[in-house]
């Protein structure tokens, strides 16, 4: 779940998610949308996840690498 903890500002004054470009963040949000209007995997098929899936972990995974020591760092909390 994405909460406000999870947003920084980018250089251009962009609300991004912590360790994302404007882009992926967009991108981000974009599987976000069409993951969650896929519906769950056909039964039986081992191989439910598709590109979108693995893009859309591969940003999560970059953003939560970033987000962690952050939050540490930070002496402010939302």
């Amino acid at each position: 779940m994405i909460k406000d903890d999870d947003y920084e500002l980018d250089s251009s004054g962009n609300r991004v998610l912590i360790g994302l470009s404007s882009e992926e963040t967009a991108e981000f949000f974009r599987l976000d949308e069409i993951i969650s209007k896929s519906g769950p995997p056909p039964p039986g098929n081992d191989e439910w996840y598709g590109p979108e899936h693995r893009r859309w972990l591969e940003l999560y995974e970059k953003h939560e690498s970033a987000r962690r020591p952050f939050l540490k760092s930070s002496k402010t909390r939302h």
